[in-house]
C-alpha cells in the first residue's frame, strides 16, 4: 500500500485489510515522504504482519509502487 499524507483515511484502510478472512499476508505500507502523522499512524498497529517502509522524499505514486514491487 503507497500512501502520501494519508492520515484521513489511513487507518480504516489498514484496518479492512487486517479484518481480511485470509490472515497469511505481509501488509507493506510505503510512506511516499508523507508530511503528515501517516508513519505513526501505522506504527500504532501492532501487527506483526504489518511493514513499514519510508521515502526519505516523495517519489510519486508510480516510483514507490515499484519500489514495493522491488521489496
Amino acid at each position: 500500500m503507497a500512501v502520501y499524507n494519508g492520515r484521513p483515511h489511513l487507518e480504516e484502510a489498514v484496518r479492512s485489510i487486517l479484518d481480511q478472512t485470509f490472515t497469511d499476508f505481509e501488509l507493506l505500507v510505503l510512506d511516499d515522504g508523507s508530511t503528515d502523522a501517516s508513519a505513526e499512524i501505522v506504527r500504532g498497529f501492532t501487527d506483526p504482519r504489518i511493514r513499514l517502509v519510508h521515502n526519505a522524499t516523495n517519489l510519486g505514486a508510480p516510483r514507490t509502487r515499484n519500489r514495493g514491487i522491488a521489496l
